[in-house]
């Protein structure tokens, strides 16, 4: 990892805090984004969006590989997955060790073909008719093939400078970088030549190595600005230059292509690595580790290498970006319910096309694409009673209490840091905190008799809790004059709510403390709202886990919460029913 992330590991993904991927959707689609970033709509799965992922671990599990400088290598061994091994093979030229890499396909492309059906027997919502069988062989072989080529040629430049700069550090210690390349061998290495010799095919090998997400880290490998508004997962980075040359994966095709959106990702990353270089966790080089130089795509499919226009103001770039996060941050649901009209005439979600509910994609299909739903229109009906429209979930309340207990930062139950305390009113106590990090930094100024306004209500682990955001105030009593305050003891902590399920997602992993964790969501729609809903570990149910989308379902005793300004519903396995009906038929 170029940066050491944040504890919080993989939870640490706040929908507010900008990324490559965000601002690809932004610049795309406004409306898009706030439905898929911001609320976290999911659309169905196509083996495509499981494929990337594993063929950028294959890769870098290729150019981890440490041949023996002079002995060879047995074909078909590789470290990321056991195969059957073949003679040895001589090496003692990159051509030589392409030849020896490229033995490794079978087992590499068989693990991948083995990855991809097992991720998508775990998916949740496939895409209609669509199954990995539909990803040839010959496709992966060819992004296998394309992953060494490329590679050897960076060992090639490397080569013909002699090593690089960076040659006799590396000799004196192995990879001179405090986060070094992820490598399958221990120790420096056996081939480093004398001082002052010649660069050898083995050295540059090695040095030309790039950094990557290594494979074998189950936790996020992203860096984090030092603020914390903004974070990025890039895939690889080499350094052997003297400069860095920045490089993100596509497991596509690059030819007669738009890369419009890539070169965006690709300098939101040139950006965000020189914001990070002075971050007080990152490991301390042993050479000069040199500015971004070239921000480059390859697109393994075809072998093409798209490079992108860096950017020349970085100063500039920041207080764009920062204005875009900010901008992001203060959208709510309301802006999606514009007409045409309005639409056109601004806000943040303003779209000459699309409107309402309904989204064009039109940057991506054309402007003769049609508008499309993610949110479908509800055919049921209103539940009644004890069911209450999503729409008038418990919002906002206002307080007047003794403020104190004051605690963080603290990662909160999604691993953000963030402030804290107590309010007791009478002989009711609830906690207050931020809604994410920094969403109230001022907290901490107050202390004793307040009056806390717009909080949002919800409750955690049986707590009351209240939650403040850019749209909460904290006043002193005698600034109030007539408001109408809430009764601490009578805050709605729990909600009964009926609705279609229109979204399905779930994810799980291991945490930076090694602890595993696993989520499932469902975005539930009763056409006068959009409610998230999620299960966490034991609340995961049988029930919960195999719900499908178009199914109604009813919730009782759901937990409120919040998650980025938005209301969300949590199972308590304890306490909440989930009762589901009206099944489509398979």
């Amino acid at each position: 990892m170029p940066v050491i992330p944040q504890p919080s590991g993989i939870f640490a993904r706040s929908r507010r805090r900008l990324s490559a991927s965000s601002m690809v959707t932004w610049e795309r689609c406004r409306r898009d984004w706030f439905l898929t970033r911001r609320l976290g709509l999911q659309v169905p799965t196509h083996p495509e969006m499981r494929l990337g992922h594993i063929v950028e671990e294959a890769a870098t599990a290729i150019w981890m590989e440490r041949p023996h400088p002079t002995d060879g290598m047995p074909s078909g061994k590789t470290n990321w997955v056991e195969g059957e091994v073949g003679e040895i093979m001589p090496i003692s030229n990159l051509e030589e060790l392409k030849s020896w890499l490229r033995s490794l396909m079978k087992p590499i492309v068989d693990e991948i073909r083995r990855q991809l059906n097992e991720t998508w027997a775990e998916c949740i919502w496939k895409a209609e008719g669509r199954s990995p069988d539909e990803i040839k062989r010959e496709k992966l072989n060819s992004m296998v093939k394309n992953a060494i080529k490329l590679q050897i040629e960076e060992a090639e430049a490397c080569l013909e400078a002699n090593g690089g700069p960076h040659l006799e550090a590396f000799r004196e210690r192995g990879d001179p970088f405090g986060t070094p390349a992820p490598c399958w061998g221990e120790g420096i290495g056996e081939g480093w030549q004398d001082a002052g010799s010649q660069c050898t095919w083995w050295e540059a090998w090695e040095i030309a190595r790039p950094w990557a997400k290594d494979p074998r880290i189950s936790t996020a490998q992203r860096l984090f600005h030092p603020d914390g508004w903004a974070a990025g997962e890039l895939d690889m980075a080499h350094r052997w230059r003297g400069n860095i040359h920045i490089v993100d994966i596509k497991a596509n095709r690059g030819h007669d292509r738009d890369h419009g959106g890539v070169a965006t990702q690709l300098r939101f990353y040139q950006w965000l690595w020189t914001e990070t270089r002075k971050h007080p966790a990152k490991p301390v080089n042993h050479v000069l580790e040199g500015e971004v130089e070239a921000i480059k795509s390859w697109h393994l499919a075809d072998g093409f290498v798209h490079t992108a226009e860096l950017l020349t103001n970085l100063e500039v770039e920041s207080e764009r970006l920062l204005a875009i996060q900010q901008e992001m941050a203060s959208v709510a649901i309301e802006h999606l319910q514009l007409d045409a009209i309005e639409a056109q005439e601004g806000g943040s979600l303003g779209c000459s096309i699309c409107f309402g509910l309904d989204t064009c994609d039109y940057p991506r299909g054309g402007q003769e694409q049609p508008l499309h739903r993610l949110i479908p229109a509800f055919e049921g009906k209103p539940a009644g009673p004890p069911f209450a429209p999503i729409s008038e979930l418990p919002s906002r309340v206002t307080i007047r209490g003794a403020l104190h207990g004051h605690w963080g930062p603290l990662p909160n139950h999604y691993g953000d840091s963030v402030i804290g305390a107590a309010i007791t009113a009478g002989d009711k106590t609830a906690v207050i905190e931020e809604m994410g990090i920094k969403q109230f930094p001022g907290l901490h100024e107050h202390k004793g008799e307040v009056v806390i306004v717009n909080a949002a209500p919800g409750q955690w682990r049986g707590m009351v809790r209240l939650y403040l955001d850019r749209d909460s105030q904290i006043l002193r009593p005698e600034d109030v004059e007539s408001i109408e305050i809430n009764r601490l003891g009578l805050i709605p902590t729990r909600a009964n709510v009926a609705g279609t399920v229109i979204s399905r997602g779930s994810n799980r992993g291991t945490n930076a403390s090694g602890k595993a964790w696993s989520m499932s969501t469902a975005h539930i729609w009763d056409g006068t709202g959009l409610c998230e809903v999620v299960a966490f570990g034991l609340g995961r149910t049988e029930s919960f886990d195999n719900l499908r989308v178009g199914d109604m379902v009813r919730l009782m005793s759901a937990e409120i919460g919040w998650r980025e300004g938005t209301p969300q519903l949590r199972i308590d396995p304890r306490n909440t029913r989930l009762i589901v009906e009206g099944k489509p038929p398979r």
